[in-house]
Parts: structure tokens; sequence; C-alpha cells
């Protein structure tokens, strides 16, 4: 693979940055849109945040560019705004490293791709509100909500997600706060979205979990699995960088597992 003059740039660089390392990448990422999204403002949008973000500048290269491609790859934004996909560092054994993180925006807009889910929402239910849920003959699985007000600051206590299929019907999951909270990372409560967004992930949880009962795409089936997780090896990446980051080529999306 012959590498493009931004490539050659950072090649010449004894100590490349961060920013000069996802320029390089423009080529890669490009290929991983495919046309979907414009890759000069994605590129922006990952700079951005590396700059919001110094911690990300000495991250392990490997890690951070791992992400960068993943969200290449689901076609999401790249942005605390936009609750769709987050750049996160973490300390794993001692070293700084990115861990990616599908918000609640960019998982609604996966399931959206597949042409049997005409509509996903999720919705908190609060101290006060008078909900229910059960089975019977006539209804089949129901929930009824009735919310005391709509005062967001009312502590919640569960999470509905729910999505309208093509053929008709809805499907719908209910966690429990405790539920939800069970399945948060162990490494919640320092700087991930789980601390600065908790409403926003609490719901992302649910959709989640409404993702097992709904047709999969390709790429909804490859967020759930990489959600969260390392990701350090990945198709696409140019030699050049392959090389300085001591990389496998052509190798697949490999999740390591949770930091803990």
């Amino acid at each position: 693979m012959s590498a493009d003059l931004s490539q050659a740039a950072v090649a010449a660089k004894s100590n490349p940055t961060m920013k000069d390392l996802v320029e390089a990448q423009r080529g890669a990422i490009e290929r991983q849109l495919g046309g979907a999204m414009n890759s000069d403002a994605f590129v922006r949008a990952v700079l951005s945040e590396i700059t919001k973000q110094p911690k990300l500048m000495s991250a392990d290269p490997k890690t951070v560019l791992g992400g960068v491609m993943l969200a290449a790859q689901l076609k999401l934004e790249i942005g605390s705004g936009l609750g769709e996909f987050y750049l996160t560092p973490r300390k794993d054994k001692g070293r700084d490293v990115c861990l990616p993180i599908i918000g609640y925006q960019g998982f609604v807009k996966l399931v959206l791709r597949s042409e049997m889910v005409l509509n996903v929402e999720a919705f908190l239910v609060r101290e006060g509100d008078d909900f229910s849920y059960g089975a019977s003959s006539d209804r089949g699985m129901f929930y009824d909500w009735q919310p005391r007000d709509f005062d967001e600051d009312r502590p919640w206590v569960g999470v509905v997600a729910s999505a309208r299929m093509k053929g008709g019907g809805t499907t719908w999951v209910y966690l429990t706060r405790a539920q939800v909270l069970a399945r948060r990372p162990s490494y919640w409560d320092k700087g991930t979205p789980w601390q600065t967004h908790e409403d926003e992930m609490a719901k992302k949880t649910a959709v989640r979990a409404l993702a097992k009962f709904l047709p999969k795409s390709t790429d909804l089936g490859r967020a759930i699995e990489a959600d969260e997780n390392k990701a350090s090896q990945v198709a696409g990446l140019d030699e050049v960088q392959i090389a300085r980051v001591d990389e496998e080529p052509e190798s697949l999306i490999v999740q390591e597992g949770e930091l803990s």
C-alpha cells in the first residue's frame, strides 16, 4: 500500500503527535465512511475531541485510532454534544488508553438502520410516576405510564425502551434502576458519559437490551459487540501507521474486554 503525502509527513517526524496520527489516517477514515459522512468534518470532530481532552493526546495510539475507526465503520458522529459516540480517556494497568463508548443517540441511529424498525424511543420512569406493567390474554405484554409531571430533576427509578415494527406491533423492555446500574461498567464515575450524561446512558442501556429482540443490521451487531471495549486492532489502518503503533496489518477489530 503506497503512502500519501500526509502519511509521508508523519513518517518523517520522529515524534508525531496524536493529531498527526489521526491526520495520516484520512484516507482510511474516508474508506470506512464510504461516502455516508463528510470525511473532513469527521476528522475535524475527532481533532476537536482530542484537543478538549488532553489525556487522549498521550493515550496509547492504537486505542485512540481504534476508537476513531470504529466510529467511522459505524458511521456515527464523534462528539460529547451529539450523544452518538464518545472517545473517553481511561487508565488501564497504569497506561492511558482510549475507550470508545456508543451513546443513546448512536444506538437509536443503528437500530433504525434495520428496514423492519420504524421507530425507537426510550424514556425514564421517575419517582412519583404511575407506572405498571404485566401481561394479559387481551393485551399481551403491556405497560401503562402516567408521569406525575415532566420535572427532570426527580430521581429516576427505571427506564423503558420500545420499538415500533414495520409489520405492526411494538417490542419493548423495562429495566429498573438497579438493573441499569448493574450493567454499568465499573469505571463509570471517572469522567465517562455515565458521570456527565447519566440519563442518556440509562436510556442507551435500555435500547441496547431491546436490541437483542430486534432484527440486527451488521452495524448494530458490531456495535453491541464492541461497545465499551478497547479496540486496538482495526481493519483499514494504513501501513505507515500500523508500523508506527506496532499493529499487525489486515487485522479485524478485536475487543480486549472491559477495563477494570
